[in-house]
């Protein structure tokens, strides 16, 4: 599906071609050159001197130099191989029959399905089976992240408690090939997700409960499942503080801070992840995906999260994204809407105060995806992009950012999502072009 590693997009070997005939232009009369040498080689300085020719030779090599250091410039610009997976998520495959044919005509590889543990739990349930079977069936050709957790109360904190989860997760395995990828957990650096996220004395307990999770979870999976990726969930916002009225968290930088530093107190020397999973909404559907931000992590804080990986998994047994084989994948992302006409397939009144168009005005969901797609294709590391909903959500408290309405016809936004996924899987993105445009709107491409 992606390029070969080093393999260049159509525009950087354009560039290169422009460059390879300027060479030729140069060497196109080389051998005359070389024959007006030989003859003063042999003394004959007949409208050619040695010095003459030494200086031509020199001058030549240094455009041959000069040309040949631009050209490998432009091949290290071009965005290593660029293999994104790309998908949604939406439990409705699970009972949505046909659902894979809206996804082939999108050219969507994955759906991320949920899966839930209960306590103790080694084996899924007669309901856990039947659920993914059917999800199995619906995806046709599709792969399956699957995200497997449980109640926050019930966050594996012992030993014991992290090999039965792990033993549940590896069973789904072994039952279904069709799952290419996991999860382990959901957003645990939040409260919601993970509890506790603190210690009663206020220092931090899940970063490092989570780090020995990863660990037993990713021994018990490669051992059976080599291929399958395992990969982290966190979410993009935390407010480091453990005596919070509401939303005790972690911030991502604080929580991949003291994962690491349970990482190397373990002396482990093999990975706990296959890619950082990392969800990225914005702090609104009509905030462009570049925007940087000072604690938050969105998809324009990649040049932040990377430093973060970096210092703390740097010269460690854990690969950090773009190093090998692992990167990082944007789980969740989405750009809510108004529901205009549709509002009757719709219950309760909207809370979001933000919701962009469709189609149509200065923001809306066709540009947004587009841009957040093209953007997680040029940022070298960035190995999936994952947008939140197929279909949108009946209740409007809920999420409306599928490009489909709740009665599943397609929103006007749908074709420019198709387009930009066409454009990925056939490694026609231009990153040059893009970087333009963010610069042009006032952002930093951060790539």
């Amino acid at each position: 599906m992606g390029r070969p590693l080093g393999t260049l997009s159509p525009t950087r070997q354009r560039q290169l071609e422009r460059l390879g005939a300027r060479i030729n232009r140069r060497v196109g009369g080389l051998d005359a050159l070389r024959a007006d040498i030989g003859s003063a080689k042999e003394g004959s300085v007949a409208g050619f001197s040695r010095n003459a020719a030494a200086g031509d030779l020199k001058r030549f090599a240094l455009v041959l130099s000069v040309v040949l250091v631009l050209a490998l410039s432009v091949a290290a610009s071009a965005p290593a191989g660029r293999n994104l997976a790309l998908g949604v998520n939406d439990d409705a495959v699970k009972a949505r029959e046909g659902i894979s044919s809206v996804a082939n005509d999108l050219g969507l590889g994955y759906y991320r399905v949920t899966q839930r543990w209960q306590p103790g739990q080694t084996q899924p349930s007669p309901s856990d089976t039947a659920s993914l079977e059917a999800a199995v069936l619906n995806a046709g050709s599709q792969k399956i992240l699957l995200n497997v957790f449980g109640p926050a109360s019930a966050a594996p904190h012992t030993a014991s408690e992290r090999a039965a989860y792990c033993s549940f997760v590896s069973s789904l395995l072994d039952r279904y090939p069709q799952i290419g990828a996991v999860n382990i957990w959901n957003e645990a650096n939040l409260s919601y997700f993970w509890k506790p996220q603190f210690n009663r004395n206020g220092s931090s307990a899940a970063p490092g409960a989570y780090e020995a999770l990863l660990a037993r979870c990713y021994d018990t999976i490669k051992g059976r499942h080599p291929s399958v990726r395992v990969i982290t969930s966190i979410s993009p916002r935390g407010n480091d503080n453990p005596r919070a009225r509401s939303n005790i968290s972690h911030s991502a930088r604080s929580f991949i801070s003291k994962m690491g530093q349970a990482y190397r107190r373990s002396h482990r020397r093999a990975r706990i992840f296959d890619a950082w999973g990392q969800n990225i909404y914005g702090s609104s559907s009509s905030e462009r995906p570049w925007v940087r931000h000072r604690r938050d992590i969105g998809q324009g804080d990649y040049p932040r999260l990377l430093s973060y990986l970096k210092s703390v998994f740097g010269g460690t047994g854990q690969p950090i994204p773009g190093q090998k084989d692992v990167r990082i994948w944007y789980l969740e992302d989405g750009f809510q809407t108004g529901v205009g006409a549709k509002g009757s397939f719709y219950g309760n009144s909207e809370t979001d105060r933000a919701v962009v168009a469709p189609l149509g005005g200065r923001v809306d969901q066709a540009s947004q995806l587009t841009d957040a797609i093209r953007l997680a294709y040029c940022q070298s590391a960035v190995g999936g992009f994952f947008n939140f909903l197929l279909a949108d959500e009946t209740n409007l408290r809920g999420w409306q950012s599928g490009v489909l309405f709740a009665d599943w016809t397609p929103k006007p936004s749908y074709q420019a999502f198709k387009r930009v996924i066409a454009e990925v899987n056939s490694h026609h993105v231009d990153c040059a072009k893009l970087k333009t445009r963010i610069k042009k709107l006032g952002g930093q491409p951060g790539f």
